[in-house]
Formats: C-alpha cells, structure tokens, sequence
C-alpha cells in the first residue's frame, strides 16, 4: 500500500515562519499558526487535518487497498501535531445506565446513556454499544421515541443530579500529576476543545427533550427552556472554570447542529430570544477566561443565523456543508472578520478528477487570499468517496497547504 508520510514528511515547512528580532526565519509552532491565522494575518503554510468517514466508507477503502491495520488519515499523511486537546468532560454525568427493551435479528429499542429511548439499527447498536456518544459510528440516524425532559420538574431532577460542575467525573483524578505536563505540551500547541452531545445550547434542549417537544415548549412553556439554558450556561462556565484559566484553552467549539440543508431549525427570532442570552453570557465568560475563539459546530445552512451568532460573540463556524449553500468564499467575503473551517465539497470528492481539482482551487484560494479559513471535508467522508479519490484528495490536500499557486506535477504523483 502506497504511503503518503514520505510526501507529507519531505515538505518544506520553512514557509510556516516569522521574522525574529536578528533578521533570521523561524517556524511557527502549531498555536502561533492558528493564532495567525485566525487573526487574518498573512502566513507562508496551511495547517494539515484529517478526515472522518463513515463506517461504510472506511469498509470500502479497506477493499480498495487501505491496509486493515493502517489508520486512514496515517496512510494518507494528514497527520499534524499542531493541536491539544482539553482534559475536561461536560457532558451529563454520571449517565444512564443504557438498557435494552426490546430487540430481535434487524432493530435494537433501548434508552441510552442520555435518558433518551430509542429503535436503531442492529448493526448500529454493534457498532456503538447503543451510545449517542458514538453516534460517528452509526450509519442511520435512530428513531426517536422519548425523552428525559418533559416539564420543569424532570429537568430540575437530572440538572441537580448529573450536571454538577465538580472535579469528579469533569476532570481526571491525577490531573495535578498530568498538569504540568500538558501545560507543557500545550505551551506550542492550539489548545482546542469539542464535546458531543452537550457543549451547545439548542442542541443541548434538543437532546433533552426532542426537538418537536422543544420547539413546542418554546412556545407553550417559555420559561423552561429559558430555564434550561440558564442552568447550563451557569454548569459550563463553572466547568470550564475547574481548568481555566489554570491551563490555556485557545478555542472552544460548541456542538449544534440547529440547520437543515435548506434553512435553520429556529427563526432568528427564537435564537435572540432563548438562546442568545445564554450564549452572550457564556461566550463572554469563556473570553474572560482567555479563550480566543469560540466556534459553531453545525452542519446544514446556517445563513440566517450568522448575524445572530456574531452578534452574541461567536467568531467562528463549522463545517461549511456546500450542498446548504455555505461556500466559505462568499461567507468570508459577506462576514470579514468571521473564522471557518471545512468546505470542501464531499459531493466534488466522490466525483474526483478534475471536479476534485476545481474544488481544490476554489477553497484554498479563498484560504490564501482571505484568510481566517482552514479548509477541510464539509462533513465525514460517505462510502461513494472511493479510495482512489481520497488518495488524490490527500495529495492535493498536501500540496495546497504547502503553496498557494497549489501542486506542482510531483506532488501529484
């Protein structure tokens, strides 16, 4: 199996520099990339970052030539130590104990780690375990049935027993012995942090009770979902203060996924008044703390909402679904200042050849010459990306982080 590491490891990365004081070129370490970047300053190298692929597509590969002990983003070179990753858990804990109630040779019904009952997909259910933290495995979305939030006093029950804002089960038990050491690590590494399927404020609702009950209740019962994200703004700022600003965190991305392919799953409206609030408080707690960034996490066309999210704070977005309408070029010319990342067209990538290359051109362009972007696959990669063309993506991937005229013939192999 041909291996990309010998490209990725022959690059020239003398371009990623700054000037020091004698005149000579020194390279940036991974946090003063990113920093730079998202700061719209001009730099000399694009940071390299792997992709995700659903189950399917990983079989696929693997069928194609990907060997079976090989790692997907390993054998392509879209590997990089620019980044870290913070120690901290704020998702619901202690969870549920995940129980089957019913199942047979096609479907699992169970409720999960999360309170929320459910009917998948048996080979789903091997796959996860049944947990909505491992939804990325899963090939299907489940079918909903129910939920744990239905009135102020089921909330009020799970928020006081399993959103505590202590160090047990937020942090490790040895962090005072690890501390040190990922101060270490951090200290020339973008401090990142993403947490699935709490760390947002709609999708956090959403997850409570269902987002038909959660819509509804926003109109019916206002002052439970007002209540909601007041308590869980409160729970992750108290969280994020267990580390910070102790330890550096440079960006955090909240996890939503508010929009459909064809417009938000909430007017405008509905955000100022229920969501923003929280979220301006929240992102400005996080910013007192010294968190630079602090990035949205949602696929679908988000459009209507830009306005909304910079306006309560939020300075960045992710991931750019192209079928939605998000082309990174037009949305950094209309928001100057906003940071993104994604982009890149999965449905050009399962095209390949010269659609693959237009596509290429077309983002990292607008990365070079705009800036505040970092290009990648606008969603996990589906299994009618073939092997072939995730090699070629790779290469190109490589060659345009490297240069902005793109690949010369022998980066292409």
């Amino acid at each position: 199996m041909e291996s990309f590491w010998r490209l990725a490891q022959n690059m020239d990365f003398k371009e990623k520099t700054k000037t020091e004081g004698n005149g000579r070129r020194k390279v940036m370490n991974g946090r003063e990339l990113y920093a730079a970047i998202y700061s719209g300053e001009r730099v000399a190298h694009l940071p390299v970052s792997g992709i995700g692929g659903w189950p399917e597509a990983v079989e696929r590969w693997r069928s194609e030539g990907l060997d079976a002990h090989e790692s997907v983003n390993g054998t392509l070179g879209l590997v990089a130590d620019n980044t870290a990753s913070l120690p901290l858990n704020i998702n619901m804990w202690p969870v549920f104990p995940i129980r089957i109630l019913e199942e047979d040779l096609e479907y699992v019904t169970l409720v999960d780690e999360y309170g929320v009952t459910k009917k998948m997909l048996r080979l789903d259910y091997e796959r996860s375990k049944g947990c909505m933290g491992a939804a990325g495995a899963t090939s299907s979305m489940s079918y909903w049935i129910d939920f744990p939030v239905k009135d102020m006093a089921s909330w009020k029950a799970i928020y006081e027993a399993r959103f505590n804002p202590t160090p047990e089960g937020r942090i490790v038990d040895d962090w005072e012995v690890q501390k040190d050491r990922f101060t270490e690590h951090a200290e020339t590494r973008w401090v990142a942090y993403f947490s699935f399927p709490f760390g947002g404020l709609f999708s956090a609702v959403r997850q409570l009770m269902g987002l038909e009950r959660a819509v509804f209740t926003m109109a019916d019962n206002p002052q439970l979902v007002k209540t909601i994200v007041s308590n869980l703004t409160d729970f992750y700022l108290e969280s994020f203060a267990l580390l910070l600003p102790e330890v550096r965190l440079d960006q955090n991305t909240c996890f939503e996924d508010m929009c459909s392919n064809r417009s938000p799953l909430i007017s405008p409206a509905m955000f100022r008044e229920f969501f923003a609030p929280g979220y301006r408080r929240y992102i400005g707690g996080l910013k007192d703390m010294g968190v630079q960034q602090v990035f949205i996490d949602t696929d679908g066309d988000a459009r209507r909402l830009i306005p909304e999210l910079i306006a309560c704070g939020f300075t960045g977005c992710h991931p750019c679904e192209v079928k939605a309408g998000m082309d990174a070029g037009e949305l950094r010319r209309q928001y100057p200042t906003l940071c993104l990342n994604g982009g890149i067209d999965k449905i050009a990538v399962a095209k390949g050849g010269r659609k693959l290359e237009q596509e290429f051109e077309r983002r990292f362009r607008t990365a070079w010459e705009l800036g505040r972007y970092t290009p990648g696959l606008d969603h996990s990669a589906p299994p009618d990306i073939s092997w072939a063309n995730m090699q070629h993506y790779a290469r190109l991937f490589l060659a345009w982080c490297k240069s902005p005229h793109g690949p010369a013939t022998n980066d292409l192999g």
